[in-house]
């Protein structure tokens, strides 16, 4: 990929982000050479005239100068996620550096590649985006984190430019287990590779021996088991929380109530035709992986067991609150009558 004269990067992977400007930082060649002409300016504090002067200046035995800045366009149109992107977020001498921002991109010197980095997904309302759009040479990439089928999609791409490979069981697995998290991801899938020596596809039978599973990650595979009528399974996967240093029958059994209270709402959503957005919304979940589990968890219930099971948890949860037996038995007598 040839050196963009402007990139502008936007999005919160920011595992992704670093990459791809560790990649253009490696288009500027020789590492010696390519400091000299690298600049990196705080888009909080930098002025125009900065800004300007260092694009401007020639580049020292190179044909280019690479110059990144970081946070500028949050700076100069208040904050994305505030969804008040475009010349009414500014005023003042922001919205004049953002209009000398925007005339000075459109004409940029052939001598430089500008590189402006935002830790967050810009508005497509902002202008300095749209006049970016507009520049010769110029690259606008929007890094979003994957989730749900994606993640897993992500994962067995990642494995293979690293000269490794994933199965779809193994990717899913490792994707439940660590959520979405790009960067322990990569992290984990380079461990897995090494663990089978690059030599076969990481299945998921190596992600549960090498990658720890998170108490979250668990629960969904102890409820996975309780749908499925599984008691030793469910029984396994609560023993297996219960032996986290981080967690307590109380925890556990409070997670469990939550993934069933969670459950039955998805399953009210999706009885009336609704899907993982409306679930989305309704839970207050901004990821689609988790809410992509629910309507799958949903479907093996039914709205009577549901409701019965939603039902017993309570009257256990005031159970074990008021005391007088062994909580952790209480619970195992749950789960086997559960999945009788």
């Amino acid at each position: 990929m040839p050196l963009p004269q402007l990139a502008l990067l936007h999005g919160e992977d920011d595992f992704a982000i670093a990459e791809r400007v560790t990649q253009i930082k490696t288009e500027m060649g020789d590492p010696s050479t390519a400091s000299l002409n690298t600049a990196e300016f705080d888009g909080r504090t930098v002025t125009l005239p900065e800004l300007r002067s260092a694009c401007d200046t020639m580049p020292f035995l190179s044909e280019r100068r690479l110059i990144i800045v970081r946070g500028l366009l949050t700076r100069l149109t208040g904050k994305p996620e505030d969804g008040e992107e475009g010349e009414e977020a500014a005023s003042g001498s922001s919205q004049e550096f953002t209009d000398g921002l925007i005339e000075y991109i459109a004409d940029l010197p052939p001598t430089s590649s500008l590189v402006l980095i935002e830790s967050k997904a810009l508005n497509e309302r902002s202008r300095v985006l749209k006049s970016a759009a507009k520049a010769p040479g110029a690259e606008i990439r929007k890094f979003d984190v994957p989730q749900g089928i994606e993640l897993a999609r992500w994962i067995t791409r990642r494995a293979k430019t690293v000269g490794g490979e994933f199965s779809q069981s193994g990717a899913e697995a490792l994707a439940a287990a660590v959520g979405d998290e790009p960067r322990l991801i990569a992290n984990e899938i380079d461990k897995l590779l090494a663990f089978v020596n690059w030599k076969r596809p990481v299945e998921r039978a190596d992600v549960e021996q090498v990658t720890p599973a998170s108490g979250e990650a668990i629960i969904w595979d102890l409820v996975d088991a309780l749908g499925a009528r599984n008691a030793r399974l469910a029984l396994d996967k609560f023993h297996t929380l219960l032996a986290m240093p981080s967690q307590d029958q109380f925890a556990i059994f409070g997670m469990i109530v939550r993934q069933f209270r969670f459950i039955l709402q998805t399953k009210e959503i999706v009885d009336k035709g609704g899907g993982v957005a409306e679930v989305m919304q309704t839970l207050g979940i901004k990821s689609s992986f988790p809410a992509e589990k629910y309507v799958r968890q949903a479907r093996n219930f039914t709205m009577p067991q549901l409701e019965q099971t939603y039902h017993r948890l309570l009257d256990l949860d005031l159970a074990l609150k008021s005391g007088g037996g062994d909580d952790t038995t209480a619970i195992d007598t749950f789960i086997a009558a559960l999945t009788a």
